[in-house]
C-alpha cells in the first residue's frame, strides 16, 4: 500500500470551500424565508410574520443578544411604539400590539430553559425548585377558581419572570455581564434625553402625537410627570431608582467601583430621570438601599466607612433636592395608601388568599375578569394573593437575608452591594408593587449578577495570608547556639518571601521580625524546619 501524500493545493481549496459555505447557508436561509413569506401571504397572514419569528428565535438562543433584546423591550416600550417597531411587530401577529412585550417573555423562558438544561443541579436546588413549582401550581388553581384562567396566567407571568431573569443572569460570566451593563447604562441615557424632550414639547402636544392621557401623560398637582421611553412615569422612576441604587452601591463596595464612562453617564441620567418622573417610590428605593449599605457595611476600615457615609448622605440629599426643584414634595398620595391597605386587609380574606393575579397589575390587563385592585404595597399584595402567613414569611425572609449579608460583609465586601439591592427592594415594596415592574427588576438582577461575578473572582484569587516562612533549629540544645527562631512575616503582594530559601542569610531573617522559641515544642505546627548553617 503506497503512502498518501498531501496535495499542496488542497489546503487553499479547503479554505475557499469553508469561506463559501456561510454565504451559501445565508442564501439558502434567505430563500427559505422568502418562501415562508409567500406562504404566509397566501394563507392570509402578514408576510412579516416569518421575519419576526426568525429574528426572535435567533436572539432567544444567544444569552447576551437575547437579554439585550429583553432590556430594550422592557425599558423602552414607549420609544419602540413611537418609532413604529411595536406596530410592525403587532401587525405581523394580526394587529396585536402586545406581541412585542410578549416576545420578550418568550425569550426569557427560552433562555431559562436552556440554562436549566445545561446547569448541574444540586439536591438543594432541585428541592427549592420543586417547592416553588408546587406553590405556583397550588395558588394558580386558587386563582383559576377565584378570577379565571386568563387573569391568573397574567399574574403568573408577572410573578415568575423576575425569578427566571435572575436565574439566567446568574449563569453568565463577567465577560457576558459587562456588555449588558453598558446597554443598560445607555438605555438610561436615552430615557433621560427623551424625558427632557417631553418636558420641552409639553403634555398638550404629546397628546396630539398620540400619547395616551392619564397613562403616558400624567400630572401630580400641576407638575407634569414625564414617562421617558417607558410606559408611564412610575415605571421610569422605579427603573431610574434601581440603576442609581446599583451604581451608588458599587461606589460603596470596596473593589467594585465603576470605571466605565458609560456607567457614569447612566448614573447621571438616572438622577435626572428620577427627578423628572417625580416617583417617590424610586426615591425610597435609592434612599433605603443606600442607608442600609452604609449602616450594615462591616468591610474596610473606619476611614473607608466614613467616606461611604458621606457619599450615601450626599446621594440622598441630591435626590431630595431634585424633588424640591421640580415641586414634587407632596406626601398626600403616600398617606392615602394607608387607608387602602387597611381596607383591603380588613376585608373578608381567606387564609389561603385570592390566588395569583387576584390584585395588582394583573387586574388592569385586557383579560381581567373583575374590578381593578391597586395595592401599592407588594408585601400586602403577597398577603392578599398567597395569604397572610406567606406575607409574614416574606418579610421574615428579607430580614434573615439582610442579617446573613451583614455578617458576611466583613469577609466579603461584595455583600455590601447585595445589602443595598435587597434593602432598596424591600423599601420599594412598601409603597409600590415593584416586583411587577420587570424592567426595574432586571436592572437590579443585572447588578446582582455583576456582584456575583466579582464575588466569584474573589474566591479564585484570595488575598495573601501571613504564613511561616522558615524555622532555625540548632544542632544541639546544649551547644550554646542561639535559640530557635520562627520567622512569621507575611510576604508583600507580588513578591517572594524574603527568607523562604534554606540558604537565606541571617540578615534577611532578622529584618522579618523573628519570634523566639526556647525549645522545639514552641515551634508552631506546620512551620518548615531549616537547619542553621554552621560557620
Amino acid at each position: 500500500m503506497t503512502p498518501q501524500t498531501s496535495d499542496p493545493t488542497a489546503a487553499p481549496a479547503r479554505r475557499r470551500l469553508l469561506a463559501v459555505r456561510p454565504s451559501r447557508r445565508l442564501m439558502i436561509g434567505a430563500g427559505l424565508l422568502l418562501v415562508a413569506m409567500v406562504a404566509a401571504l397566501l394563507a392570509g397572514l402578514s408576510p412579516l410574520l416569518p421575519v419576526v419569528l426568525v429574528a426572535v428565535a435567533a436572539v432567544a438562543v444567544r444569552p447576551v443578544a437575547g437579554l439585550g433584546y429583553v432590556l430594550i423591550v422592557l425599558n423602552a416600550p414607549l420609544g419602540l411604539w413611537f418609532v413604529g417597531v411595536e406596530g410592525a411587530v403587532g401587525g405581523a401577529f394580526g394587529g396585536r400590539d402586545y406581541a412585542l412585550g410578549l416576545s420578550a417573555a418568550v425569550v426569557i423562558c427560552v433562555l431559562f430553559a436552556l440554562t436549566a438544561f445545561r446547569h448541574r443541579w444540586t439536591r438543594r436546588q432541585l428541592a427549592g425548585a420543586g417547592v416553588a413549582l408546587l406553590v405556583v401550581a397550588v395558588w394558580s388553581l386558587i386563582g383559576f377558581a377565584h378570577h379565571g384562567v386568563a387573569q391568573t396566567l397574567v399574574g403568573v407571568r408577572l410573578t415568575v419572570l423576575p425569578v427566571l431573569l435572575l436565574a439566567v443572569l446568574f449563569s453568565l460570566t463577567l465577560r457576558q455581564v459587562l456588555p449588558l451593563m453598558t446597554v443598560l447604562a445607555w438605555l438610561l441615557v436615552a430615557n433621560a434625553v427623551a424625558s427632557v424632550a417631553e418636558l420641552i414639547v409639553g403634555p398638550a402636544r404629546l397628546v396630539q402625537w398620540g400619547f395616551e392621557e392619564n397613562t403616558a401623560v400624567r400630572y401630580i398637582g400641576d407638575t407634569f410627570r414625564v414617562p421617558g421611553l417607558t410606559s408611564f412615569n412610575a415605571e421610569l422612576g422605579i427603573l431610574a431608582g434601581a440603576y442609581l441604587l446599583g451604581y451608588v452601591a458599587l461606589w460603596l463596595t470596596r473593589g467594585a467601583r465603576p470605571t466605565r464612562r458609560s456607567w457614569h453617564a447612566g448614573g447621571l441620567a438616572s438622577v435626572l430621570c428620577l427627578a423628572l418622573s417625580t416617583s417617590r417610590s424610586g426615591a425610597l428605593l435609592v434612599a433605603g438601599g443606600v442607608v442600609a449599605a452604609v449602616v450594615l457595611n462591616r468591610s474596610g476600615g473606619a476611614a473607608g466607612r466614613r467616606r461611604a457615609r458621606i457619599l450615601g448622605l450626599a446621594v440622598v440629599a441630591a435626590v431630595a433636592a431634585g424633588f424640591v426643584a421640580v415641586g414634587a414634595t407632596g406626601a398626600r398620595s403616600l398617606f392615602e395608601r394607608f387607608d387602602v391597605w387597611a381596607r383591603l386587609l380588613g376585608a373578608d380574606l381567606p387564609p389561603w388568599g385570592l390566588g395569583i393575579g387576584g390584585v395588582g397589575a394583573a387586574t388592569t390587563s385586557r383579560v381581567t375578569s373583575g374590578p381593578q385592585v391597586f395595592v401599592d404595597n407588594y408585601f400586602v399584595s403577597v398577603a392578599l394573593q398567597f395569604g397572610p402567613v406567606v406575607g409574614v414569611a416574606l418579610v421574615a425572609a428579607f430580614g434573615y437575608a439582610l442579617w446573613l449579608l451583614w455578617r458576611r460583609s466583613a469577609e466579603r465586601p461584595v455583600s455590601v452591594l447585595f445589602v443595598a439591592l435587597l434593602a432598596g427592594l424591600a423599601c420599594s415594596f412598601l409603597v409600590i408593587e415593584a416586583w411587577e415592574y420587570p424592567g426595574a427588576m432586571m436592572c437590579l438582577a443585572l447588578f446582582a449578577a455583576y456582584g456575583r461575578c466579582l464575588d466569584a473572582a474573589g474566591e479564585v484569587e484570595p488575598p495573601p495570608v501571613a504564613e511561616p516562612t522558615g524555622v532555625w533549629v540548632p544542632a544541639s540544645p546544649d551547644s550554646g547556639v542561639p535559640p530557635i527562631v520562627w520567622v512569621s512575616a507575611a510576604p508583600a503582594v507580588g513578591k517572594a518571601p524574603a527568607a523562604s530559601a534554606p540558604d537565606a542569610p541571617p540578615a534577611a531573617l532578622d529584618a522579618a521580625e523573628p519570634v523566639e522559641c526556647r525549645s522545639a515544642a514552641d515551634v508552631p505546627p506546620g512551620a518548615p524546619a531549616i537547619e542553621q548553617p554552621t560557620a
